[in-house]
Parts: C-alpha cells; structure tokens; sequence
C-alpha cells in the first residue's frame, strides 16, 4: 500500500467521522417532532479534548517502535483530531457512543545520510454500548469498539545509491466488550461523581482490552453541563508475522475537559 492509498484511507475516515457527528446532532432536533410518549428520552451531546500520553510496543510490518510520546509529543504533530460523546437514554435504558479520531505527522531527517523522512499515524476509534439501569446509581451493558490505526513512512533518495523508501500500513478491528457505570449526584443533581469502565476484546479483536474512566461533573443549567474526567485506555492487538507482522500493545491515559449539552 503506497501513501497515496493511505491519505485516500485517511480522508474516508475522515469523511465518515463528519457523517456520524451531522447524524447525531440530528437526533435532538429530530425527537422534538416525536410523539408525546417518547418524552421519557434524554440527550445528551459531549465535545471534549483528551490530553493524552502513550506508552507501549507497536510493530509496522515487523518494524517493532517503543512508544513513549507525552502530552506535548501528540500535540505537537497533531494534525486534525475529533472527539464525541453521544448519550441516549431513558429511566431504564441507554444507548452510548464514543468516538476519537487522531492524524498525527512529523518530518524529519534520517540519521543517516541526512535523507528528509515524514512519518504519518492516524487512529479512528469508535465505540457503541446498550445499557440497563440496574439501581439509580448503577447501570451494565454490552457493545462493541472498532479501532481503526494507519501509518505511513516516506524517506526521500539519497544523493548516489540510497532508494527511496514508501510503505504504509492500516489494521482494522472490532472488540466486543462489556461496561459497567457508577453515578452519584449531590448537591440538588448539580454535583456529579462517576466511575465507568469496561472490558474487552476476549481474543477475537484484542487479546484484551480495557478501559477506566473516573469522572466529575457539574450542571449549570438544565442544558449546559462541565465536566472533567480521567482515562486510561490500553490494548493488545497483534496479527501478521515478518514483514506483515502488526502490533500495537498501547496504554493510552490522560485527562478529558468535557462540555455537555442536554436536551
């Protein structure tokens, strides 16, 4: 697969992404005309920012990379990212959506030769959950997420005999997981405290997958909710071998300023 072929992967994911956040800001607007009787519905709407760090091991076509790249690193290279949370629930049920997107590139000079290089990663993740309210303060359910990580490597000829070099790389997979979620409001509903977290992949995406995610929140007002949440995120996903080898076993942790829209 060339760069060419990666960007035109690139700008798909990037075209679905804007599909499925016009189609959830629809939803609000569209329940208003709904029957009387679907009134028990809330929405809830979240952009929010990560300010991640990773640390981990990721193979490209058995190429093995330590990743250790902090805060800074990411935004730093960051290209274009995107980040959503879509909320639909009832006293009983909820449906959940969760989407980050990430296009990071650098350019650089090869130690060697000084050759110019540009290294390119993109990482789609979204993830849909349903979920039953067990108590009022606690609810479970089940879904699934897909991961979606692209990379490129492009090192420009040398000046006599040195090749060039361009190869690229997408790995595409879907976890099963399972969630669970704990909320406690004070102070009149304004206060929110919470803990969510899940489990997956179970050996038919990841080998394992996780994810924790402590989390506080105040309401303003009826529509208009802040809130702050920490995440730790951690895969292993490993296919290939040899020069088709791919891994990525990455722990994915940092805070998340959150800014919620109730309908």
């Amino acid at each position: 697969m060339n760069i060419l072929c990666f960007n035109t992967i690139k700008e798909n994911k990037i075209r679905i992404l804007m599909v499925i956040t016009l189609v959830i800001y629809m939803l609000p607007v569209n329940a208003q005309d709904q029957p009387t009787n679907t009134k028990n519905w809330e929405y809830n709407i979240t952009p929010y920012l990560l300010f991640p760090n990773m640390k981990g091991n990721v193979a490209i076509r058995g190429i093995p990379v330590d990743v250790n790249a902090s805060t800074g690193d990411i935004f730093g290279n960051l290209d274009f990212g995107a980040m959503l949370y879509f909320e639909a629930s009832s006293p009983k049920w909820a449906l959940v959506f969760d989407l980050l997107y990430m296009d990071l590139s650098k350019d650089g000079q090869t130690p060697l030769a000084s050759r110019n290089a540009s290294v390119g990663a993109d990482q789609l993740m979204t993830s849909i959950t349903g979920r039953y309210r067990i108590t009022e303060w606690l609810d479970v359910g089940i879904g699934g997420r897909l991961n979606s990580i692209g990379s490129s490597v492009k090192i420009a000829a040398g000046d006599y005999i040195l090749p060039g070099t361009d190869f690229s790389m997408t790995e595409t997979w879907f976890d099963p997981i399972i969630v669970a979620r704990a909320i406690t409001k004070f102070n009149d509903s304004k206060w929110r405290l919470g803990l969510s977290a899940d489990i997956g992949g179970f050996g038919i995406g990841s080998e394992f997958a996780w994810q924790i995610q402590p989390f506080a929140g105040y309401q303003f007002t009826k529509l208009f909710q802040l809130g702050v949440t920490y995440r730790w995120l951690g895969m292993k996903y490993e296919t290939g071998s040899g020069t088709d080898r791919f891994l990525y076993d990455v722990t994915t942790s940092g805070p998340e300023l959150k800014l919620s829209f109730n309908f």
